[in-house]
């Protein structure tokens, strides 16, 4: 469970402006002002406590509806001893209130302030006493109140005649949300846990404290390989209902009537609540802060005034009012007829509450349910619909549905039942596109796709269908065959493809084109099967996105970092938005593939660990493998050598066959795991291998990353004829960097490698830029120019700031670089990545005597004693 009291997080700036008030031989009071539970005692209690620190703890007390009956009565703990030592008896007010006055003042001495929580409850009698005190500079006051709460007219004169300093607390935003759930629960919390917990808290820290105990408690919120996420809906805990039951309590049963309704149904427009409440009633409520209101064109929409009253009120209310409003909404939406947009839905869910309803409206709702991301409720309307007789269009929506919700096993039983109720060919092809995405997509069965394709061919009349089931094909053969097999597929279908056809063959063709290479017409394939996403008057499976996210890959195939990342980032925040998980995680996945260039590697850890745990909720393994090859080789680059293994024997338990999409992918991670662990011949191998096969497959830009890793390892001289033939076959600025830093290395060409650094950088591959850098300074060493090296090294260590977590052999210390063989070098990563002489020569397959005299040659030339200082150098 976490800490309590929490972390304070997200007030910086409020605790400067204490400490600047109250630091200094003259001291300013302070008021902070802000709702209940914003934190403003958690904000005076850490102010308290610095300003313990050196010194006498701070006097502290805290007003109560209690105390305010008896003047001058929240001082008495501190009044007490004092009164008992003076040996004086006070006979009136006066004498009461000068000898209080005294305490207080000579107890200041010494002490940076007096704290008062919750001042809007002090009686008349303490709150003037105060300001006189300010007012002569005899005591220096912290004071918390709440906002919207009458307080006496000494404590508001406070900060109106300017005696302290008004400090309003705001609720937190996202962003501090965020924050504080990371320290708060020690880990990475998914970034829809934290929209759904900042939204549902509306930002005050008391209730987002709640929610998420209440969370942990009811295990709605866990740990999932190191991110903390939501399985579920939150649901008010016990002490969130007695909380708000007590802003509810004292209202009547026409009061209660309306606040149910908006609960239930919000926002609601004043003629939906004529039948309950009038006017005068609306007004009240919102003078109460229980509703507000808001202008929706012409139209007065009504909602609850904070998201937990409607939780509250939702769990308060019981089953049989919630099917009578349910009942009243529907039959009024009927009459007054679907209108606006997301009207059908609302009709479909009152329909599902309430009981009734036509089959076709609630295939509409059900359909607009599935469009907007809320799979759930998309399968229970389309199962109501086909109950009701909607037929084969709603069975096959409940079919997909489940298979979105991470239950693909059930969906294809259900499809499969299906084969004998399509009527026509449009009904035969639509469930044997479903079918084989089922198949291949969520269940890795490329075998089982193949089989329905050929099936549906033989079924099906209509060219144009057949052509479309064709192209599915594609995606079987992207993770069968690879890239080139794909294009080779993709790319004439395309030419001619229409409608849904182009948007899946759009994706599928940009992204072969992308790997083989050729990132202009990759680009190109994009844009047509976006352009025809947007064009569909129903969305596609395959949603216009799916080709912004091919969009992405050819432009970092391209060298056009800073474009697919602005990209990226603009479509996981939509995704995030629209409540789509599936778009989160493929942003994610693109946004952590580029961390083996450009360093980013912590962010795109945690990117990829936010993304599996989206993709396994889905049932997506193929997708997983991919990612989990991006999370180990982030890892590696980061010299985590033991969480790049971790993360590879997850996958390797995924039990499915590698898709070729990402195989030279997942052989780059295997070889950054063993460079982690100081294997860089076995790396090596593992790249050359990766280059053999992505030139196979049709990855020629896999295969030219993975002999650039070879070079950048030390590997240089092996890799360059083969990577300058690669490069003239692939567009774009990166994989001439590539060639040009590699052969600048193979010839010693100290500024030739500067210029490598600086077009790595134009690009924004920080991490490439910052290795070619030191390239360039051993370089301009060995050319006898220390001046020169001197610059190159700043530069380099000004780029390597951009990715401060990657841990590369090419960012080793000059030293390390300049004085020891290879072989001599790959023994010292070894000895730094914790193997003993004995492991070490079992590795290279020498004698430990030879590892033994080879380890003491480096201890030499590097003028170091231990395999503590080797690390610190060679990492």
């Amino acid at each position: 469970m976490p800490p309590a009291p929490w972390p304070l997080v997200g007030r910086d700036a409020e605790l400067a402006v204490l400490r600047s008030a109250l630091a200094g031989p003259r001291p300013r009071s302070v008021v902070l002002v802000g709702p209940a539970g914003v934190g403003k005692t958690r904000l005076a209690r850490a102010a308290a406590a610095e300003a313990a620190r050196p010194g006498p703890a701070p006097r502290w007390v805290t007003a109560t509806h209690s105390s305010a009956r008896t003047p001058l009565g929240v001082f008495s703990p501190l009044l007490g001893a004092a009164d008992a030592g003076a040996g004086e008896t006070a006979d009136t007010y006066e004498d009461l209130l000068r000898r209080s006055a005294r305490v207080l003042a000579s107890e200041s001495a010494g002490r940076a302030a007096l704290f008062v929580d919750d001042a809007h409850l002090l009686d008349d009698a303490s709150a003037g006493l105060l300001q006189q005190l300010v007012a002569t500079g005899a005591v220096a006051v912290v004071l918390t109140v709440r906002s919207g709460e009458p307080a006496p007219e000494a404590v508001t004169a406070l900060w109106k005649d300017e005696l302290a300093v008004r400090l309003e607390l705001r609720l937190l935003d996202p962003d501090a949300v965020d924050a504080l759930l990371g320290a708060a629960l020690g880990g990475q919390v998914d970034r829809a846990a934290v929209a759904e917990l900042a939204a549902h808290s509306g930002g005050n820290v008391l209730f987002l404290r709640e929610l998420t105990l209440g969370a942990l408690a009811d295990g709605t919120l866990v740990d999932e390989l190191g991110v903390w996420r939501l399985r579920g809906p939150l649901a008010p805990s016990d002490r969130i209902v007695e909380l708000v039951g007590r802003r509810l309590s004292g209202l009547d049963e026409g009061a209660l009537a309306v606040l149910e309704l908006v609960a239930y149904a919000e926002p609601l427009g004043a003629d939906d609540l004529a039948p309950v409440a009038d006017a005068a009633l609306l007004d009240r409520l919102h003078r109460a802060g229980l509703l507000v209101t808001e202008r929706d064109g012409r139209r007065l929409r009504v909602r609850l005034a904070h998201p937990l009253y409607a939780d509250v009120l939702r769990r308060r209310t019981s089953a049989v009012r919630v099917a009578t409003m349910a009942r009243a909404l529907a039959e009024r939406a009927e009459r007054a007829g679907v209108r606006r947009r997301g009207d059908d839905l609302r009709l479909g869910l009152w329909r599902l509450d309430g009981g009734g309803g036509d089959p076709g409206d609630l295939l509409r709702a059900a359909r607009t349910a599935r469009w907007h991301y809320d799979f759930g409720l998309a399968e229970r309307l389309a199962s109501a619909a086909a109950d009701a007789g909607a037929g084969f269009e709603a069975r096959l929506l409940r079919a997909q549905t489940a298979a979105l919700q991470g239950r693909p096993d059930e969906a294809g039983r259900q499809m499969a039942a299906l084969v004998g109720a399509a009527t026509g060919d449009a009904e035969r092809a639509r469930l044997a596109i479903a079918h084989i995405d089922v198949s291949w997509l969520c269940l890795g069965r490329v075998d089982e796709g193949l089989e329905v394709a050929a099936q549906a061919e033989v079924a099906i009349a209509d060219p144009d269908l057949r052509d479309e089931i064709a192209g599915r094909r594609a995606g079987l053969v992207l993770g069968s065959e690879g890239p080139g097999a794909a294009a080779a597929i993709a790319v004439p279908l395309l030419r001619a493809a229409e409608g849904r056809s182009r948007v899946w063959l759009g994706l599928v063709a940009s992204y072969g084109l992308g790997r083989l290479g050729r990132t202009t017409e990759a680009l190109g394939a994009a844009d047509r099967g976006y352009a025809a996403g947007q064009r569909l008057i129903e969305p596609d499976d395959w949603y216009p996105w799916f080709n912004l996210y091919a969009r992405c890959e050819a432009l970092a195939h391209a060298g056009r970092f800073a474009d697919a990342e602005a990209l990226a980032r603009a479509q996981h925040r939509r995704g995030l938005q629209d409540g789509s998980s599936e778009a989160r995680a493929w942003f994610l996945w693109h946004l952590c593939r580029t961390a083996r260039d450009r360093g980013d590697v912590g962010a795109a850890e945690r990117d990829a660990r936010e993304a599996i745990t989206l993709l396994r909720r889905l049932g997506r393994p193929g997708f997983e493998h991919s990612l989990l090859s991006l999370l180990a080789m982030a890892q590696g680059v980061a010299g985590d050598h033991a969480g790049a293994e971790e993360s590879l024997g997850v996958l390797d338990r995924l039990g499915i066959e590698a898709p070729l999409w990402s195989w030279t992918d997942h052989l780059m991670a295997r070889a950054w795991a063993a460079i982690a662990g100081g294997r860089i011949s076995a790396a090596h191998r593992i790249l050359v291998r990766a280059a053999d096969d992505g030139e196979r497959i049709g990855d020629l830009t896999g295969a030219a990353a993975a002999l650039h890793d070879v070079a950048r390892t030390g590997g240089a001289a092996a890799v360059r004829d083969r990577l300058v033939d690669l490069a003239g076959r692939i567009d774009g600025d990166l994989a001439v960097a590539r060639r040009d830093h590699v052969v600048a290395l193979c010839t010693g060409d100290a500024p030739s490698l500067e210029s490598a650094a600086a077009a790595f950088h134009e690009m924004g591959a920080a991490l490439l830029a910052a290795e070619a850098a030191t390239d360039a300074a051993g370089a301009w060493r060995a050319a006898g120019s220390a001046g020169r090296a001197d610059a190159a090294m700043r530069r380099a260590a000004a780029l390597a700031e951009a990715c401060p977590e990657a841990r590369t052999p090419a960012l080793a210390s000059i030293e390390v670089r300049e004085r020891l063989t290879p072989a001599e070098r790959e023994t010292a990563l070894l000895a730094a990545a914790g193997r003993s002489n004995r492991e070490i020569a079992a590795e290279l397959q020498l004698s430990v005597r030879t590892i033994a005299n080879r380890l003491q040659r480096t201890y030499n030339k590097l003028g170091i004693s231990s395999r503590v200082e080797l690390g610190r150098l060679v990492r």
